[in-house]
């Protein structure tokens, strides 16, 4: 494979992103405040299914950007893997969970997060306007988020696919 070719497949420009509203329907089944757009850059994410066609082929990590409407948030959930959360534009409220302690953290413009395997934590989008959350996850093909809600875990269950 050519040096161009192999770059073209290696670059993902955000003009033929899809912003996808549906990777997270599960979620606003349960709540209509879950609904977040999601456009894909490397890898799938932790979505539903991995053969996202439209992204770059992922080795180490995966990167999305969500984007949250106002008064939006992303559900308590954890990964298997180190999850790292980049500010945009914007604020949001994290909350992270462990061993029943809490620690709320304000983030804006071109704060990070990143939250360690295991850990729960959740989102909200406490500003003005919509907030573009840059979303990594330390792995190519990370399992599905590990919700708190057991309501979660059920609708989940029900859209499971191999």
């Amino acid at each position: 494979m050519s040096l161009s070719d192999l770059i073209k497949k290696r670059t993902a420009r955000y003009a033929d992103r899809r912003e996808d509203w549906g990777t997270f329907g599960l979620e606003t089944e349960l709540d209509p405040t879950f609904a977040r757009a999601q456009r894909r850059y490397i890898g799938a994410s932790g979505s539903l299914e991995h053969n996202e066609q439209n992204s770059v082929e992922p080795v180490a990590f995966t990167m999305s950007l969500q984007t949250m409407p106002v008064g939006h948030k992303i559900p308590v959930h954890c990964h298997e893997t180190e999850e790292t959360f980049f500010i945009l534009e914007g604020e949001c409220v994290v909350n992270v969970f462990k061993d029943g302690e809490t620690v709320s953290l304000k983030l804006g413009q071109w704060d990070l997060l990143s939250v360690p395997a295991f850990i729960y934590h959740d989102i909200h989008n406490v500003g003005s306007i919509p907030c573009p959350v840059q979303t990594l996850l330390s792995k190519p093909k990370p399992d599905r988020p590990r919700y708190q809600d057991e309501r979660l875990l059920e609708i989940q269950a029900r859209t499971f696919s191999t």
